[in-house]
């Protein structure tokens, strides 16, 4: 049975190797022409609360990557050799030392219907040692455009779970989201940091109005 976080509770991480499931809906009632794209982030945090470099954010655009079939070699984006749409598609980003797998980006949320939405995959024996937290976010792509806010997302959630039990749906901790966020355009879900030698989950539950580029700011 999963442990059920609450807005800033921590719990202390039992495990080495996990996979971190973020979910949501598009609200039925919410009015938009356009599909509503949100994309998950890894923030890998030094000492000084500022990220160790661009590397250290893994996210949809990052410039290294890893494909599907082979999670053991980093690519750089720069000898993808095709454009940048279809590298999103067919592969995922990751920080230099593989401990951060991010999702393939997903457009629209149809790839994933009736599970997460978008997954990483993380490895603690594999983080740098001045890393000190990893804080994982949504936001939502051109928001300013499309006219959209996380008003029109309900039934958001941030899970853990063993690789091993992906297919089963068991998850050891889960963290729904029940606050108002209908102003924001991105939010903090969790951070995973290190105490008293070891690790442990937070559930944070931030939201921001200004998407990915407030995220950036306030970490890099």
């Amino acid at each position: 049975m999963a442990l059920n976080l609450t807005k800033g509770s921590s719990s202390q991480l039992s495990l080495n190797r996990f996979c971190v499931g973020l979910g949501w809906d598009v609200n039925k009632d919410a009015s938009s022409n356009h599909d509503f794209d949100l994309d998950v982030a890894a923030f890998m945090i030094g000492k000084n609360k500022k990220v160790l470099g661009d590397a250290y954010v893994v996210f949809y655009n990052s410039d290294l990557r890893v494909r599907p079939d082979n999670l053991s070699q980093i690519v750089n984006a720069s000898e993808w050799g095709t454009d940048n749409k279809e590298m999103r598609h067919k592969s995922r980003p990751v920080d230099p030392e593989l401990s951060v797998i991010g999702s393939i980006d997903d457009e629209d949320g149809v790839t994933s219907e009736d599970g997460d939405d978008e997954t990483m995959d993380i490895d603690l024996s594999r983080v740098r040692p001045d890393v000190e937290e990893i804080i994982i976010t949504v936001s939502i792509y051109d928001y300013e455009s499309r006219r959209q806010n996380f008003g029109q997302v309900e039934r958001a959630y941030v899970r853990i779970f063993k690789p091993e039990n992906a297919a089963e749906g068991q998850e050891d901790y889960r963290y729904d989201l029940t606050e108002d966020f209908s102003a924001c355009t991105a939010v903090e879900f969790c951070r995973i940091y290190r105490h008293n030698g070891g690790w442990e989950l937070q559930a944070l539950g931030e939201g921001l109005r200004g998407g990915l580029n407030e995220l950036v700011g306030k970490y890099i």
